[in-house]
């Protein structure tokens, strides 16, 4: 479902450090859960760098000069093992209107959502970006199965139905950017 540019841009501008709260934990759960998040942010902070080190980018023009120092980037990861260490307590978990339980996170425009084995969320759509990262067991959505640590950023427009996979409940942090209830029904 993610398209190779929207990943591109969401990685860039996560390690820029571009994102809105919810979306920056999506990227760091990516990152802590995922060697292929963790090489993409590896990657973009090294050309943003070189970038920066051999004048090529007006910092006024772009925002990629506020690339974070590894020491931010380290408190940043434990955000993301907290998520995890909070889910293994058992977060509380409140079943919405569809049947899908989600549970808070502390984090504007983030919340955790749990598909118990064959589950599915109603078909529903984007106003606007969504970034799901799968913490715990696979889903499939109609245009992949994803699993641990995998990103999966659903695009205006798109249109897909989540369905836990396997016999493992599946846990996702699911980001976006606050909205109405009827934008969830493009």
């Amino acid at each position: 479902m993610t398209s190779p540019d929207t990943y591109t841009a969401f990685m860039l501008d996560h390690v820029a450090g571009n994102h809105s709260p919810a979306f920056e934990l999506a990227g760091d759960l990516h990152m802590t859960l995922s060697s292929q998040g963790a090489e993409a942010a590896a990657w973009w902070t090294a050309v943003g760098g070189a970038l920066l080190e051999q004048g090529s980018v007006d910092g006024a023009a772009h925002n990629i000069s506020t690339l974070r120092a590894p020491i931010a980037r380290h408190k940043a990861h434990a955000g993301a093992e907290d998520l995890i260490h909070q889910i293994d307590k058992g977060p509380r978990w409140r079943r919405g209107l569809t049947g899908v339980r989600y549970a808070a996170t502390g984090t504007a425009g983030a919340r955790l959502m749990k598909l118990e084995p064959g589950q599915s969320a109603p078909m529903h759509g984007h106003a606007d970006l969504e970034a799901t990262v799968v913490i715990q067991g696979r889903f499939s959505d109609g245009h992949g199965t994803y699993k641990r640590g995998d990103l999966v950023l659903g695009e205006q427009g798109m249109r897909h139905k989540p369905q836990a996979v396997g016999d493992e409940a599946c846990v996702c942090l699911v980001a976006q950017k606050p909205g109405g209830f009827w934008r969830n029904f493009i």
